[in-house]
């Protein structure tokens, strides 16, 4: 079969100098449309196991190509919907002679191709009528509201293709339907990127309108093809993400169900479910070729065909693949510092492009430009007379500033690249914020002096200061709010509008050392509570007011080992860091145990867990402004003390996208 199908894809050629072409008959006819219309699924097809399934999967593919090129064909809506109601009137023709057992004529080729794919196969009526209702929604060339809206149309309109080549196989299982469906929608996405610049020349646009609205681009600029500038490729960067994140979830899915692994895509015998599903690789091709071209459509390398496709696509049915090679991998940080991370922050929303920065053990703080693609660019560095325990940027992006076992705080003007001491303890100072009120702005600063003091960088005594009773451990500022945790796990709280006021003093629900603490909001967007973490593998979560903080308020375990039989014991971790997600609310946590873990506290339910990194701990971790990026830190956290500090361990910087994974796992 695949010797057919590459033989019909090149003999357009020969067939020129003809002046009568022979007719075709409707399996050729079939082959023709798909080769000509959807070369990678026609390439897909022509290597599916048995072949005795290729012949009907080539009419399903052919039917859809139909279905699809309607709205090119026509120049009204009712035009189209009469195209749509003669497939859904053939459909159930068909169907009504296999009941009735006579033989009605049919008149289009693919009709009858169709028609012989259902007589000798059991295939669902409901799928074939579910692939003509999809293609409604886009005959009046409206556009989707948001990326939710987009799925649902995708879920009609090209899964259902994957469910009817199930049938053909035999494979139909509840699992398979699952992957059925992730990969419909990968694939999906793929196809509105690629189809951007064609829709455009048409005045039609099918990104979703949240996309637009989020990045400020307009359906004129891409009717104007307006591709190539920044804010334009963040959209196409996030339907991408979008798509990698259902691919993800298609391999996860085969990894999960061991059984169905066994009998199926990454199994090493020669089997029909493992080529159903090759436009994985179709889909990992791109997202790859796309990513390394910075998400620009107008780069002329996208559209062309990859002439080793046909190659890895049968090599892939042949030999089977691993899931890590379809799923991409978090992207390591360039130039990472050469000691042990102790804190991260992304550059503010109010930035236009990201950047991050890092402050280390080699008493450095480095910052470096995050591309569209993931990859990262180091821009510069400063340093410190001592290790840097902490830092944070300006409101504006244009300043970081940095704390010390130097018993210094320090401000770096970016612009300038300037990089003077702004703030002085007695003792190493452990945390650093900037606050910006509407009245005034300062730098927060908490030290092992036991102080907690406020900075105007004008000036060279604080503007405000205040006595602790212990040494400050960890701290957080968020809008109005100021939390902050000491060495003998008191927790308080501050209102900043008026200036840094006392506003409550709570008790902690932990019973061992505060290792990190982080304000979320509710959502309205304003802090209303906070989660700290211990170095007994337990996070709590407390409301600041809150009627009834018995109900409210929360611990839960985490960062611990499997418990071990026959003792029942387990290792138990320190939780080194938490940070909230901007828009879901979510939150993650990173540990000595080398994981880090997503978590919805309103649900209070885990959403994943990775593997151990590097062997070593995560040491520190942040999202971006826009939820996007999840950036960890694999390095040591000095919980074993300088006697566990291994040189030979490589600290590294992750860039994980995150902000599917990060979502709310719908109610049940």
């Amino acid at each position: 079969m695949i010797i057919r199908c590459i033989r019909y894809a090149s003999s357009s050629s020969s067939s020129i100098t003809k002046k009568i072409e022979k007719p075709v008959d409707d399996y050729t006819y079939c082959i023709n449309s798909v080769r000509k219309a959807d070369y990678e699924n026609f390439s897909c097809t022509g290597l599916l196991r048995p072949s005795l399934i290729q012949r009907p999967a080539m009419a399903i593919r052919a039917l859809n190509v139909e279905l699809a090129l309607i709205r090119d064909q026509v120049s009204n809506t009712q035009i189209g919907q009469m195209r749509l109601q003669f497939w859904r009137e053939t459909i159930d023709s068909i169907y009504s002679s296999l009941n009735e057992n006579t033989n009605r004529k049919i008149n289009h080729p693919v009709a009858r191709e169709i028609n012989l794919s259902i007589k000798y196969n059991q295939l669902s009526k409901l799928w074939f009528h579910r692939l003509i209702k999809s293609r409604e929604i886009t005959l009046n060339d409206m556009p989707f509201s948001d990326i939710e809206q987009l799925e649902n149309y995708l879920e009609q309109s090209i899964t259902p293709t994957y469910y009817l080549l199930l049938e053909l196989a035999k494979q139909r299982t509840l699992n398979a339907d699952h992957i059925a469906s992730h990969l419909g929608r990968s694939q999906g996405l793929i196809n509105i990127v690629r189809g951007i610049p064609y829709n455009a020349h048409k005045r039609r646009c099918l990104i979703p309108l949240s996309y637009l609205n989020e990045h400020k681009v307009s359906q004129q600029d891409i009717i104007n093809g307006q591709f190539s500038n920044e804010q334009f490729r963040q959209v196409i960067y996030q339907l991408c993400n979008r798509s990698c994140f259902h691919l993800q979830k298609t391999i996860e899915l085969f990894e999960q169900d061991k059984i169905f692994q066994k009998q199926s895509l990454f199994s090493s015998s020669t089997n029909s479910t493992r080529s159903l599903f090759l436009p994985i690789i179709v889909i990992y091709d791109y997202l790859k070729r796309i990513k390394n071209i910075d998400f620009d459509l107008t780069n002329k390398h996208i559209n062309e065909r990859n002439p080793w496709l046909i190659w890895n696509l049968y090599k892939y049915k042949m030999f089977g693949s691993t899931a890590a090679a379809a799923t991409q991998k978090d992207v390591e940080v360039a130039q990472p510092p050469d000691d042990a991370i102790s804190c991260m922050k992304f550059s503010p929303a109010s930035v236009p492009q990201t950047y991050l920065i890092a402050s280390s053990w080699a008493n450095d703080i480095r910052c470096w430009e995050i591309q569209a693609n993931g990859q990262s660019v180091a821009k510069a560095m400063q340093k410190h007379d001592a290790p840097i325990l902490s830092c944070c940027w300006s409101e504006d992006g244009s300043k970081v500033f940095t704390a010390g076992c130097d018993k210094t705080a320090k401000m770096w003007d970016l612009q300038a690249n300037t990089f003077v001491q702004i703030a002085a303890h007695d003792q190493p100072i452990r945390t650093i914020h900037y606050i910006q009120r509407p009245t005034y702005s300062c730098v927060m600063t908490g030290g092992w002096d036991r102080t907690v003091k406020f900075w105007d960088m004008r000036q060279a005594q604080p503007l405000k200061q205040l006595a602790l009773n212990e040494r400050v451990y960890a701290a957080d500022v968020l809008g109005p709010m100021a939390v902050i945790t000491t060495a003998d796990r008191a927790l308080q709280v501050y209102s900043l509008d008026q200036g840094p006021t006392e506003y409550k003093k709570m008790e902690s629900l932990l019973k061992y050392q505060h290792r990190c603490i982080s304000i979320f909001t509710d959502k309205s967007r304003n802090p209303n509570g906070f989660a700290v973490g211990s170095i007994e593998g337990r996070v709590a979560i407390m409301y600041v007011d809150t009627a009834n903080p018995s109900a409210d308020n929360f611990t839960f375990k985490c960062h611990r080992s499997t418990p071990a039989a026959p003792a029942n014991t387990q290792d138990i971790f320190s939780v080194n860091d938490i940070a909230f997600h901007p828009v879901h609310g979510t939150l993650a946590t990173v540990g000595s145990d080398g994981r880090y873990s997503f978590w919805d506290k309103d649900e209070r339910t885990k959403l994943k867990t990775s593997d151990v990194i590097n062997d070593q701990p995560v040491a520190c971790c942040s999202f971006d402004a826009r939820g996007q990026l999840f950036a960890y830190a694999s390095s040591y956290d000095w919980h074993k003390g300088h006697e566990g500090n291994s040189q030979t361990k490589k600290n590294t910087i992750f860039l994980r996208q995150c902000f599917e994974e990060m979502k709310p796992k719908p109610k049940r």
